[in-house]
């Protein structure tokens, strides 16, 4: 199968789960002898533009002639079976859609935020979750400056997303929507969208090499050091009686973890780490901690902890509650409640009780989130994208989007 996939990556300084599934995905997809072509725009090229395309920029990511016209010529160029849209903000835009509708090529658009519904596309205000804008016209995301606490920045962002909503852009041209998690899907449903088109199919995380062996020690904290991660609710359930923490990442909140292990020696920080080190340091703990305030899409860190055998304890929110079986596979807390955290913590530093849940863990990780059962629903999507575009041709406004390029 020829597969045209379409991300535009995030900046180099700011880990992205998001630019670690689309390779992971890209990668499989090729592992498999399926003919794959990434067309990607890079964040990173931003800080290169004059002033005037960097003052054009909220414009261009609302609607891009010039990627729609790139697109064009690159799939006609390369005739792929399906396109698989992932991130189009903010270089791409939207229009890439309707480029390759033109081409009379179904679309599968994988969801991993909710950049069409929310400004700052995780549905998230005051560090905690706000839906405000689900299901409405998105005006509150421009009073509130949700982009980047700016009004300015925000505005144009809030009209694309209500005009792109009261056209049905994506609605219009996706064949296929692709929800990481039940949560996710159920938003969008809330937000107007059709539920017969998403469909959920979870991330899946490579692993290679040996699990954990015993209870392991300690626990890890695996993310941005920032107030809707939780990072300050960890802080302030934390005390040495459990164990030794160990804090890989960076962010906002750097300096008060920092401070911290300054004055108690039960706190380690690491900092970022390349993937493979933060994987042994994670193979080697007790259990693993994601006290988000906030919503997850997914929650790849967990998924990363089952494949090495590490039980996790998390907050009941988002997909984070889909994720780990409370009692079964680690613990489920409320957010924000940091002592049922330091609770949930003294019950997974018990080395049989971490032995017991890490195995079972593990088994979830084997029935459900391998790269193998990926690959294969991946194709199923597509598959089942190609028929249902074949069979469908949805007569209207994107039949006449299918017209050729240079009618």
């Amino acid at each position: 199968m020829r597969v045209a996939m379409l991300h535009n990556r995030y900046r180099s300084g700011q880990p992205s789960g998001e630019n670690t599934v689309v390779d992971q995905t890209a990668d499989l997809l090729r592992s498999s002898g399926h003919d794959v072509e990434l067309y990607a725009q890079h964040s990173d090229d931003i800080a290169q533009m004059s002033r005037k395309d960097r003052a054009l920029l909220p414009v261009r990511s609302v609607w891009s002639f010039a990627a729609e016209r790139d697109l064009t010529f690159r799939l006609q160029s390369a005739r792929p079976d399906i396109v698989h849209v992932h991130n189009t903000f903010p270089l791409f835009s939207p229009s890439v859609l309707r480029a390759a509708a033109r081409q009379d090529l179904p679309i599968v658009a994988t969801l991993h935020n909710f950049r069409l519904m929310c400004a700052n596309g995780v549905l998230q205000r005051d560090g905690g979750p706000c839906e405000s804008c689900v299901g409405k016209l998105p005006w509150r995301g421009a009073v509130h400056g949700c982009y980047r606490d700016s009004k300015v920045q925000s505005l144009p962002l809030v009209a694309g997303i209500a005009a792109h909503n009261t056209l049905h852009t994506w609605q219009r041209y996706v064949t296929t929507l692709i929800a990481p998690s039940e949560f996710v899907r159920s938003r969008y449903v809330a937000g107007g969208f059709d539920a017969d088109r998403i469909v959920v199919k979870p991330h899946a995380v490579p692993h290679e090499g040996s699990v954990r062996e015993g209870a392991g020690e300690g626990v890890v904290f695996l993310g941005r050091l920032t107030e809707e991660k939780g990072f300050a609710d960890l802080l302030k359930a934390w005390d040495a009686s459990l164990g030794e923490l160990k804090v890989i990442g960076d962010g906002p909140l750097r300096a008060e973890a920092d401070e911290r292990a300054a004055r108690d020696s039960s706190v380690q920080v690491l900092g970022a780490l390349p993937w493979a080190e933060c994987m042994e340091v994670l193979r080697s703990a007790r259990a693993v901690v994601v006290p988000a305030r906030s919503y997850e899409t997914f929650g790849l860190v967990v998924i990363e902890a089952f494949a090495n055998g590490v039980p996790v304890v998390a907050s009941r929110i988002g997909a984070l509650a889909e994720l780990v079986d409370d009692g079964e596979t680690g613990a489920l807390v409320a957010a924000g409640d940091t002592e049922a955290l330091r609770k949930a913590l003294g019950l997974l530093t018990e080395p049989a009780t971490s032995i017991a849940f890490g195995q079972r863990a593990r088994q979830v990780y084997l029935d459900r989130f391998t790269p193998e059962r990926d690959l294969a629903a991946t194709e199923r999507i597509y598959t089942d994208a190609i028929a249902r575009h074949a069979a469908d041709p949805r007569t209207g406004p994107r039949s006449q989007a299918r017209r050729p390029a240079d009618s």
